[in-house]
């Protein structure tokens, strides 16, 4: 989680921290589409995910930032904002 809240906080100011956050937020997205086409999901709105909602995910997590993968978390919770449910 650590380095991707270094991301958040360098990217308003700095190109390439900006370019690297976009990059892992479309890697995020992608790896949630793979968990619901996988799992045959249903979900009642569209996912989404940006750095706003990559942050609150992060934030709600009580874990070690520095021990704690981010990605499963800002998956997690991008695909309960959309009401992802298995079938």
């Amino acid at each position: 989680m650590a380095q991707v809240v270094q991301m958040l906080d360098e990217a308003p100011a700095d190109r390439t921290a900006q370019q690297v956050l976009t990059a892992y937020l479309a890697g995020v997205g992608e790896a949630a589409g793979a968990v619901l086409h996988r799992s045959g999901a249903s979900c009642k709105a569209a996912p989404s995910l940006s750095g706003a909602d990559a942050r609150h995910a992060i934030g709600a997590a009580s874990s070690d930032p520095a021990e704690t993968p981010a990605t499963p978390l800002i998956v997690r919770d991008m695909l309960d904002r959309a009401g992802c449910r298995a079938r």
